[in-house]
């Protein structure tokens, strides 16, 4: 709050935040906003939202009833699986989404997309609930195995997790690269010597335990 003066017109909130995976619960983020007090907009990132299933994760349908200047960001990128589509959605109310509408840039999102879009919310939360459980079977997978290879680890929401590597963390991006997986060096996060790690399949994610062992050898050895 300290943070926010006269200059200031929006603040974003990433919910559940990435890198890290924590998230505001219901009471934290109702209590940020009636402290802002419709002094700015409010934009909530819920990108990673449909992985949450913790009790006091925020109902943003009540809280966009009670607060005129929400704005919450969804996107079919993640557990629905349609990131190369580039296709999410804004919810808010009448007078913010008007003023987004009018700024948007023209057929910034194709008719394939949002057929696939509209076919990926038929799925309904059986879709949902396949991609929460096997992000859930991956990550208690990885949390294990890098217990063997003392390993710090931040785990907590999303479709991710975080590693930190004693060696730098480009170095480990591009050795693990040679080894045909792909990770997020955390550096500009102000994570030195920190990944992130996307979880995916058990035999993926094997996979990959394998090649970051291979790689953690290789940089004691020379």
């Amino acid at each position: 709050m300290a943070r926010i003066d006269g200059r200031t017109k929006i603040v974003f909130l990433c919910n559940p935040n990435n890198p890290t995976g924590t998230y505001w619960t219901a009471t934290e983020l109702e209590d940020f906003l009636d402290r802002v007090d419709g002094r700015v907009v409010v934009v909530v990132d819920e990108a990673y939202a449909e992985y949450m299933d913790a009790d006091d994760y925020p109902d943003m349908r009540f809280l966009l009833r009670r607060h005129a200047n929400l704005v919450v960001f969804r996107t079919f990128s993640k557990a629905y699986g349609l990131a190369g589509l580039r296709i999410g959605y804004l919810v808010g109310g009448p007078r913010l989404a008007d003023v987004v509408r009018r700024a948007t840039i023209v057929y910034s999102v194709n008719a394939m997309a949002q057929k696939a879009a509209l076919a990926a919310l038929e799925d309904g939360e059986d879709h949902i609930r396949a991609s929460r459980d096997l992000t859930q079977k991956a990550r208690f997978y990885v949390e294990a195995a890098v217990v063997e290879l003392d390993l710090s680890i931040v785990s907590h929401h999303g479709n991710f997790l975080m590693l930190r590597l004693p060696m730098d963390d480009m170095l480990a991006y591009h050795r693990l690269m040679e080894r045909g997986f792909m990770v997020r060096s955390m550096t500009d996060f102000r994570f030195p010597n920190w990944i992130r790690l996307s979880l995916s399949h058990l035999d993926i994610m094997a996979g990959f335990m394998d090649a970051l062992a291979d790689v953690l050898s290789a940089s004691k050895t020379g």
